[in-house]
């Protein structure tokens, strides 16, 4: 049995994790997180130490202040580097990274250096790191206006707004349920030999935002406002469909 802790559990990544693994009760015994013991030492201590596997999903992705978000994740990756020394622990950490990390922006920035953080921390005492550089993630339950430009215009669809397109950029994606399998792949990878592996995770997905938006308002015509299914056999309209319902309040 593995002991599994999760960072950032109650977000859009950590709570499709979280329900994934649930499913694996014969194999993983997950390690409940909550927010709050980033806050306090003794809860973080007593959280890291019963880990095998730590996925640090935690994170600030969107924020009007650019300094906030880079303070604030760079601050995580390091209060949960301290737990592992302080309790002389060395869990497996899976990081998610993002593809932003060549960008010139402070989350990318944040992301960079927080994997190179945890890399350096696995190098001193020869410990496991796997990180893993993301696309764009999307899918059920994802906050509007925060988690995806997808999760916004869902949102907006389906609740009388208008949505527009801002800058009309070609989006590198990844469907949340098989990002979610792919983490699981990477802990059952775990050997027990110390490792340190960074993975550039590639796009299931190519599309444009127009484009995008283009196929989400062919739902709501149809599904939304008139009760037909539209034609699902192509995957990103199947994974996009799955994403548009869950925004309907039924």
């Amino acid at each position: 049995m593995i002991k599994i802790g999760i960072t950032g559990q109650s977000g859009f990544i950590g709570t499709h994790l979280y329900n994934y693994l649930s499913l694996k009760k014969d194999e993983i015994i997950i390690i409940p997180f909550k927010d709050e013991y980033f806050q306090n030492k003794t809860q973080l201590n007593s959280f890291v130490k019963q880990c095998d596997t730590i996925v640090h999903l935690a994170a600030l992705n969107r924020h009007n202040d650019q300094k906030l978000i880079y303070g604030t994740n760079i601050g995580l990756v390091k209060k949960l580097i301290e737990s592992c020394e302080d309790t002389e622990s060395k869990p497996h950490i899976i990081f998610s990274s993002s593809i932003q990390e060549g960008r010139d922006n402070l989350y990318g920035k944040s992301k960079q250096i927080g994997r190179e953080s945890f890399e350096e921390w696995a190098k001193i005492n020869n410990a496991s790191f796997t990180g893993l550089i993301i696309p764009n993630v999307f899918g059920p339950f994802g906050k509007p206006y925060y988690n995806s430009v997808i999760a916004t215009f869902c949102h907006q669809l389906t609740h009388g707004e208008e949505p527009r397109v801002d800058v009309d950029i070609d989006m590198k994606l990844l469907y949340v349920m098989d990002l979610v399998e792919i983490i699981y792949n990477k802990i059952k990878e775990e050997t027990q030999q110390e490792e340190i592996d960074t993975v550039s995770l590639p796009a299931q997905f190519e599309k444009n935002v127009s484009e995008i938006l283009s196929i989400l308002r062919i739902f709501k015509e149809l599904y939304f406002e008139k009760g037909i299914f539209p034609d699902l056999s192509d995957a990103f309209n199947l994974t996009l469909f799955n994403t548009f319902v869950c925004y309907i309040d039924h």
